[in-house]
């Protein structure tokens, strides 16, 4: 199949699995493990910083921007002259996911007092995550031939995505010399969504090859500035959109919501550190610019008569006819709920010594009842006592070529980061699964510094850093009177 002869394949398949992602559900996992600096509190509330006060500079304490992809890239799917589109079909699973995420933030503060530390954060965050049924592939390249006795599901089409304003306070505090747990606690406003509720669709072929039976329950939920014209008939005949009003987008509270993260640090003992976070458990109500357009119906196809010209024209706009004809639509303006895809963090380090650590990060976003999971090697150094720069190599989105990095800048007053989990997706981009990039300024205050003026690493107790909380003490004083009562044992 060259070029010139599958435009509109071309374009049709492009658009259901390239360009239904506008703007994911990513989330750096190289940055998880870091906990000098002062976003890896993003990733698990627990994370506690040394520094008296850190403030964001406003609009770009962190910026993050990632896009994903589960099946294939772009090169998979157009390099050299031709459409590489049956390779790209030995690619896709029965559901691919493919996620682009942006994500600002206007205000960060933490502040510690004593071994409590406090987070308020107010994001920016806009997510499109389709999902895409690898049987609806199979049959657009393959027919029904591959189905015969079975059913071509097309359940995993769904064109999920949201935009949303979230106000968090998180809470962060050290139990012993052990245990360190956090929350935070979020208040969301939504400002538009695109949401499919339960759906279900599939073509069913008799075991002779011919008989045909297209079925589908399939509702999808709007809250965007769109206005929606039906016919006569109540099918849907347009669909226009409506003159954007920032000011009324950025200061709609018409759709509230709320969210909890989870976190907890466990210092085995000082070189290994084991972290767990599960974030985004949490849910959005939509009460403004709502449509709810529910698609039913059955059609149930027999044969074709020996006499039927089946490649004119006629034959295909009346079989074209007889399937719009079977769907009902349903267009109602009723309030609705998404549930946030939740993440699930587990993490381990061991420190090598004084410069270098090693971990390990595992990541999986629950959606739809579905488990996507990530694996992340990394390993940082801190050099001259103010750097950190590390690599990682991940295994995600169904590829191994993963190579991440890290700088981390310390100096007095201020701190600087970069963090991807694959630094050769900017370079080359149409090789790559995975691009992800979170950068930003933070004001750094009242931190901690040894003899040379270094800053000290977080400290969690009398584990990496040695920790100067009150109770560290008391444990110091228990293990000596411990010892000595062995010994007089």
């Amino acid at each position: 199949m060259n070029r010139s002869g599958s435009h509109t394949v071309v374009l049709i398949l492009a658009w259901i699995l390239l360009l239904v992602p506008s703007v994911t559900m990513a989330q750096s996992n190289t940055l998880y493990l870091l906990h000098q600096v002062p976003q890896a509190n993003l990733l698990n509330p627990a994370v506690q910083l040394q520094c008296k006060w850190y403030v964001g500079i406003p609009a770009i304490s962190s910026v993050h921007a990632a896009y994903h992809n589960t099946a294939f890239t772009w090169n998979d799917l157009a390099s050299g002259s031709e459409w590489n589109l049956y390779g790209v079909l030995e690619q896709m699973h029965r559901r691919d996911l493919v996620s682009v995420e942006a994500e600002v933030h206007p205000l960060s503060i933490g502040y510690r007092h004593g071994a409590t530390y406090f987070t308020f954060n107010v994001a920016d965050r806009a997510l499109v995550y389709p999902t895409v049924p690898g049987d609806l592939a199979v049959t657009a390249l393959r027919g029904n031939v591959p189905f015969v006795g079975k059913t071509a599901e097309y359940n995993a089409l769904r064109p999920n995505a949201y935009y949303l304003r979230e106000y968090a306070f998180g809470i962060s505090r050290v139990f012993g010399p052990y245990w360190t747990a956090g929350m935070r606690a979020s208040l969301l406003f939504g400002k538009g969504s695109m949401h499919t509720g339960r759906s279900r669709s599939g073509l069913t072929t008799g075991e002779d090859g011919f008989r045909l039976l297209l079925e589908g329950d399939y509702t999808l939920h709007s809250s965007l500035p769109i206005t929606l014209s039906q016919d006569g008939e109540g099918n849907i005949s347009d669909i226009t959109l409506n003159e954007i009003d920032v000011a009324r987008i950025l200061m709609n509270r018409g759709n509230p919501g709320f969210a909890i993260d989870l976190g907890a640090i466990y210092h085995y003992n000082d070189r290994v550190t084991l972290s767990a976070s599960l974030l985004d458990l949490g849910l959005v109500r939509w009460n403004t610019d709502l449509h709810n357009i529910r698609a039913t119906g059955s059609f149930r196809f027999e044969g074709i008569d020996p006499d039927t010209e089946i490649i004119s024209g006629d034959f295909l706009r009346e079989m074209r006819d007889s399937v719009l004809g079977a769907v009902n639509v349903a267009v109602t303006r009723l309030p609705y709920h998404s549930i946030m895809p939740v993440q699930l963090f587990l993490g381990g380090s061991y420190r090598m010594g004084d410069l270098v650590t090693l971990g390990a990060v595992n990541r999986n976003v629950i959606y739809q009842s579905k488990l996507h999971a990530s694996l992340t090697l990394t390993a940082h150094a801190d050099l001259a006592g103010r750097f950190l720069a590390g690599v990682s190599w991940s295994l995600m989105n169904n590829s191994i070529g993963n190579a991440g990095a890290v700088v981390a800048y310390h100096g007095r007053g201020f701190q600087f980061h970069l963090v991807s989990d694959n630094l050769f997706g900017f370079f080359f981009p149409f090789d790559s699964r995975t691009i992800n990039l979170r950068a930003g300024f933070n004001l750094m205050l009242g931190c901690p510094r040894d003899r040379k003026g270094k800053p000290e690493p977080p400290s969690y107790g009398p584990g990496p850093g040695k920790g100067n909380c009150s109770w560290t003490s008391k444990y110091s004083f228990r293990q000596k009177f411990r010892k000595k009562a062995k010994k007089d044992l």
